[in-house]
């Protein structure tokens, strides 16, 4: 079963070995999913995710391993959760002219859904080179297996802090605190994945 606690002691004390580390990886990968309209965004989650279960595993920090991921399969994944987590975020919408607080609970169940569906899916094509549907299938089951009640309580916890970065109104503290805190969720979901995959890759 997943450990929650030790998930996110864990997750703590790795970044708090490679703080500017981890957010300047970020940010890497987030200005070349951007420049690139998305269509780069699956070798860069791929990229962030080679990085981090390496360094859950070996405490091994190598950063260069975030470059070097694009191939067909990687592209497409990115395309296709760039693509669900706009839908997601847009679901409320239709709601959010005569009852905002409707909207924002209908924004999140749906962001909440889609961290369900890919949770373990950039995880596990770094582990087993796998096209997305499959290492999706893979991550359900994984899921499953560590307790999907502690997955939806991990979720939720790492949603929630994130949100924390919102409640500063000067902007350059409010953007530090996004991706400081967007590092540390990103870590969890590494520490997390190791926690259930401590050594090795999925068979084929």
């Amino acid at each position: 079963m997943l450990d929650i606690a030790k998930v996110l002691s864990h997750s703590f004390g790795l970044l708090a070995r490679h703080p500017v580390g981890i957010v300047w990886l970020l940010v890497q990968a987030l200005l070349v999913s951007i420049f690139t309209l998305g269509f780069l965004a699956g070798p860069m989650q791929v990229g962030i995710y080679t990085v981090l279960v390496r360094y859950a595993r070996t405490g091994e920090w190598n950063p260069e391993a975030l470059w070097g991921h694009t191939t067909g399969h990687n592209i497409v994944a990115g395309v296709v959760f760039v693509a669900s987590a706009l839908a997601a975020f847009i679901v409320g919408l239709p709601t959010s002219v005569p009852n905002p607080w409707l909207a924002s609970l209908l924004s999140y169940l749906g962001l909440a859904a889609i961290n369900l569906l890919w949770f373990y899916t950039f995880q596990i094509m770094v582990d087993d080179d796998q096209t997305w549907p499959s290492a999706m299938r893979k991550g359900w089951d994984l899921m499953q297996q560590g307790g999907l009640l502690n997955h939806l309580w991990l979720i939720a916890i790492l949603e929630s802090l994130i949100l924390v970065s919102t409640l500063s109104t000067w902007i350059p503290l409010q953007t530090s605190m996004y991706l400081l805190l967007l590092g540390f969720s990103t870590l969890a979901r590494a520490v997390a994945y190791v926690q259930l995959v401590p050594t090795r890759a999925f068979e084929p």
